[in-house]
């Protein structure tokens, strides 16, 4: 990838480019990018020593921290129109899916499953998930009780007494191929 981002025409030819991704409490995160669509090589092929091209193209990311100097690569199977601001918004945003993961395991039960068939092993993510909603809509409606000058607390969350959010949250939690695992005859 060095050899790539440093000596290729396609990313050689492009200067870099700023992309904001976040404020955070020490300021304003910035990473500089270069980013181009490439085929990658397909090393399936009988003979080993011969490279040949995928039919599809992907997206090759190269990202520089300017105050650290710190270089990540990424390959991405974005769309040709996908934005690439966007693309590294979401891969810098990842930390926040692992934690999601890790109180899933910690406090619903993701990582206590044992389950020999896939209906019930998305049975089991599906009920983890429920649950985690239940959770998170629960700690927003208890710390929106607060004052607003206690520590660490919000303002109200955007919660009706309808149940409307929790609904909504639901209607994105429990998509159409999973109805088949809440059917009893599954």
């Amino acid at each position: 990838m060095d050899n790539l981002s440093t000596h290729s025409p396609a990313f050689t030819s492009q200067p870099w480019k700023r992309c904001k991704v976040k404020d955070t409490t020490r300021g304003t995160l910035i990473w500089e990018y270069k980013a181009t669509r490439v085929h990658l090589s397909d090393s399936s092929h009988a003979n080993h020593n011969l490279s040949v091209p995928t039919d599809r193209m992907y997206w090759l990311i190269v990202m520089r921290q300017p105050k650290t100097g710190e270089i990540k690569y990424v390959i991405s199977n974005a769309g040709e129109g996908a934005s690439v601001e966007k693309l590294i918004r979401v891969l810098l945003s990842r930390w926040h899916v692992e934690k999601w993961f890790e109180r899933a395991k910690q406090e619903a039960g993701l990582g206590a499953f044992e389950v020999r068939t896939y209906v019930s092993l998305i049975r089991h993510w599906l009920c983890v998930r429920l649950a985690m909603c239940f959770l998170s809509e629960q700690t927003t409606r208890l710390r929106g009780e607060k004052c607003a000058h206690h520590l660490r607390a919000g303002l109200r969350g955007c919660l009706d007494p309808r149940g409307e959010a929790l609904a909504a949250r639901l209607e994105v939690l429990v998509p159409a191929d999973a109805a088949m695992c809440l059917s009893p005859t599954a």
